[in-house]
């Protein structure tokens, strides 16, 4: 690679409800082996439990992320593969071990692990801060079956101890608390695409004022195309399905209300740049991304190439371009303005 960081592929497995699961999944397993023909480091998978006909008409189709990823590890050779990011709160720690360390048996030296919390349900009488409180209890569990064969309570873990697993977990930190818990633990660090640049920042200088020694590696969700013209007309349908989907929620929401955003977006070019939905021809995306490493600091990154409203066709075009024309302008100061 020539220039810029590590990239490597994030693929939520949202598919729209008209979809069924199996043209999801097999859909994504294309995308993927295209990806690692194209030399793509990685590929991460969401993990999804929500139920069909969610926010803006589609869902994530993998709740059982080691499980399709058993199967990415025997129908791909070189990539690595990871959760992206596994919910620890769904499982007890023992049994998060033991998927860990047989999916390393599978793809030896190419498993890469995000562990995250999850979401707080609406309903959740359990307080932000006690949810990372447990999360953190979780790592802790998890580093000692890993490490010793055996964790806090004494249980055993069913297969041999696997330390060198400890340097292949990502921790999907927000709080301090937690950020100073992965630095402290020699864990790395992984921010995600709903958050704004500006905030996955503030994150990274966190874990590394604290001592993290880690890499950080951040999601953005990109797509290329020969023209600029060309990127907008593909990504017309996606660009508004994804907006009613995340718009005006979380985050966004927060940039509204503080005044970071206008309160209304009344072109595709402006819904995409208020949700970091970075498309155009090479240049163009090669200038984003080259903007978005210089404001946050990360070490790694991972694009998001698939959102319901893209073709499939138009995906591994842009992962072909990603590949020859995006890549080696990664690290390139940005063109001169007029």
């Amino acid at each position: 690679m020539i220039g810029g960081p590590p990239i490597g592929v994030f693929n939520q497995m949202w598919a729209s409800t008209a979809v069924s699961d199996r043209h999801a999944i097999e859909s994504a397993i294309k995308e993927i082996r295209h990806a690692e023909a194209e030399d793509f480091t990685s590929v991460w998978i969401g993990e999804h439990h929500l139920p069909p006909g969610g926010p803006g008409g589609f869902h994530g189709r993998v709740p059982a992320t080691e499980i399709f990823l058993g199967y990415l590890a025997a129908a791909t050779t070189r990539i690595a593969i990871g959760t992206g990011v596994k919910i620890l709160a769904t499982n007890s720690a023992r049994r998060s071990a033991e998927e860990m360390a047989t999916l390393n048996l599978l793809a030896p030296g190419r498993v890469e692990f995000g562990l995250g919390m999850g979401p707080t349900a609406p309903d959740s009488k359990e307080s932000r801060e006690e949810k990372a409180a447990r999360y953190r209890e979780l790592l802790t569990a998890i580093l000692e079956y890993l490490d010793r064969g055996h964790g806090p309570d004494g249980a055993v873990l069913s297969l041999s101890p696997c330390p060198e697993l400890t340097e292949k977990i990502w921790v999907a930190a927000r709080d301090e608390p937690t950020l100073a818990f992965a630095a402290q633990r020699r864990l790395h660090l992984v921010v995600g695409q709903a958050e704004p640049a500006r905030q996955q920042a503030q994150y990274v200088r966190r874990y590394r004022a604290e001592g993290g020694r880690g890499q950080a590696r951040g999601a953005r969700l990109a797509f290329v195309a020969e023209t600029r013209a060309k990127a907008e007309a593909d990504c017309a349908i996606a660009t508004e399905i994804y907006f009613a989907a995340l718009g005006n929620k979380g985050y966004h929401a927060q940039a509204v209300a503080e005044g970071r955003f206008p309160p209304t977006a009344p072109t595709p070019a402006e819904r995409r740049r208020q949700l970091d939905f970075l498309i155009g021809d090479p240049d163009d995306v090669a200038e984003l991304l080259n903007a978005y490493v210089e404001e946050t600091g990360v070490d790694r990154l991972d694009l998001m190439v698939q959102i319901p409203g893209l073709e499939p066709d138009a995906v591994r075009r842009s992962l072909s371009l990603i590949r020859s024309e995006v890549r080696p302008r990664l690290g390139v100061p940005a063109r001169p303005t007029a």
